[in-house]
């Protein structure tokens, strides 16, 4: 029996909807697993929480416990894990919070940093990450003799009929003569969009009108709409949209033409991989495991934090169609290869068995 930790609401991005994704190929015959949801922050040590977790983790009994994050949720999925007293902790590495560039309260940062993140290290009783860029990192050494390998995000392959990207341009209202680029994740400046601004302010003109869709909510929306504003009011040939929180984004995907991530920081990105499958190659920044995923095509991968390129980049699959045409017929074709929800269970069942099978 194992117990799925993970923080957010369903259908949020990141690790839980990698959960919902494992939950459905898991092979049930083999594991019976439960959910211990988190769907607040902790805000701080929270004692109600670590008290409501350790009651639910001791009525379950579970022989594994796993635990999807490194700050301060996944340290009270841990500690609640260790004062119920099971065996076998498993960690996932999604992020460390020493990556932001923009950590709001700097005290808290380095509560997180110093303090929660090693101590949730310490008790895990095993550890996986979620791309070979992450098991790299410096301050996972000392605990590599918990590490059980790399476990890559993985999504479902979606079915694609003949003409569903025209379909889906005349539901959104979207000219057939619009090139049509999409970003999808929480709008924070971690995510770069303050970059992506700057590359649109620098870009030449292009030859075929930008329509960028952002879809995503966050702390930092109006900075970013005040910055992407700026960059294209002045502009003839580009527009952009913010739709908001979006639980199901299949429908943006389908009517798109490419996809960007700016990201100044990441670990392997689900919106990615999902935009991928979606036959969208991708402009991503020169980051963690972007880096992974498109080193075997795809896309375009550009220096991290350097605007010019990154509008360059844009620019090329404005104004090329039969390079983003067949770019995105690759980037199909790795995820189908490497990075699909099958994969992922796959593997992580052999963690599972591993782990549990250890005397």
């Amino acid at each position: 029996m194992i117990l799925q930790h993970a923080f957010g609401p369903p259908n949020s991005g990141g690790p839980v909807r990698a959960l919902e994704r494992l939950m459905s190929r898991l092979p049930d015959q083999e594991f019976r697993c439960e959910r211990l949801q988190q769907f607040e922050p902790a805000g701080g040590i929270n004692v109600g929480l670590l008290r409501r977790f350790r009651n639910e983790i001791s009525a379950s009994s579970p022989d594994l416990v796993h635990v999807r994050g490194l700050g301060n949720e996944g340290f009270h999925g841990v500690l609640a894990a260790r004062l119920a007293g099971v065996p076998r902790i498993l960690l996932s590495i999604h992020g460390t919070v020493r990556d932001l560039e923009y950590p709001g309260n700097l005290l808290r940062r380095r509560i997180v940093r110093d303090l929660l993140e090693p101590a949730t290290l310490k008790m895990a009783t095993h550890i996986i990450t979620v791309c070979e860029f992450a098991a790299r990192r410096e301050f996972l050494a000392p605990y590599l003799n918990k590490f059980s390998g790399v476990v890559p995000n993985g999504v479902e392959l979606p079915v694609l009929a003949a003409g569903y990207r025209s379909t889906w341009r005349r539901e959104l209202k979207v000219s057939d003569d619009d090139v049509v680029a999409v970003c999808v994740s929480r709008l924070t400046r971690e995510k770069g969009y303050l970059l992506l601004a700057d590359a649109l302010n620098k870009m030449p003109p292009l030859n075929y009108p930008l329509k960028l869709l952002i879809a995503g909510d966050g702390p930092d929306r109006e900075v970013i709409e005040r910055a992407l504003g700026n960059a294209t009011r002045a502009r003839t040939d580009m527009e952009y949209s913010l739709l908001g929180q979006k639980n199901e984004v299949e429908n943006i995907l389908m009517a798109a033409d490419f996809f960007i991530i700016p990201s100044l920081h990441e670990n392997l990105s689900n919106a990615l991989l999902e935009a991928m499958s979606f036959e969208l190659p991708a402009v991503a920044s020169a980051v963690g495991g972007n880096v992974e995923v498109l080193s075997r095509g795809g896309g375009v991968l550009v220096p991290g934090g350097d605007s010019g390129a990154l509008g360059q980049a844009i620019s090329r699959y404005v104004n090329d169609k039969d390079s983003r045409r067949a770019d995105g017929v690759l980037a199909r074709k790795v995820v189908k290869e490497s990075y699909t929800a099958l994969h992922m269970a796959g593997r992580l069942s052999e963690v599972y068995r591993d782990i549990l099978h250890q005397t």
